[in-house]
């Protein structure tokens, strides 16, 4: 099939368009629902980078990470402790260390631990962070459930 051409002209356009873009690493949690017909997408900003690396490395348990056994979080070890303000305090701690050691482009401005239930079976993690990106500083948060 001859391309006429409009399609040609169409195709060096998006072409140079795609040449031009820069990309942050692959997206996370893993979607693909790219309109450039990748196999995963990809972030397209420096901030949405940062925030998939930062739920990457609060999601990984630490040990699975082949070649990097400190990679991520202990956060596993917290699901049987006790529910209180100490336990809360520990899980801080294991969060601000391991997003100060993997992701040190996200500033953390502040985290919260709320019980949301009575019977203490759900307790969210709320990490408020900021992100330089070019002269703006993008403010942002990420709820994670233990």
């Amino acid at each position: 099939m001859v391309k006429t051409a409009p399609s040609v002209f169409i195709d060096k356009i998006l072409r140079k368009k795609m040449a031009s873009r820069q990309y942050f690493g692959i997206k996370y949690p893993f979607t693909n629902n790219s309109v450039m017909e990748r196999y995963v997408d990809i972030n397209e900003t420096r901030a949405g980078g940062v925030r998939s690396r930062l739920l990457h490395v609060v999601f990984t348990p630490k040990g699975q990470r082949i070649r990097e056994p400190e990679f991520g979080t202990d956060l596993i070890k917290y699901i049987f402790e006790q529910n209180d303000e100490s336990s809360w305090d520990k899980v801080k701690t294991e969060i601000k260390n391991t997003v100060r050691r993997w992701v040190p482009e996200a500033s953390i401005n502040d985290i919260n631990v709320v019980d949301e239930n009575e019977d203490g079976a759900a307790v969210f993690v709320r990490l408020d962070y900021s992100v330089q990106e070019g002269n703006q500083i993008i403010n942002d948060s990420v709820v994670v459930q233990l």
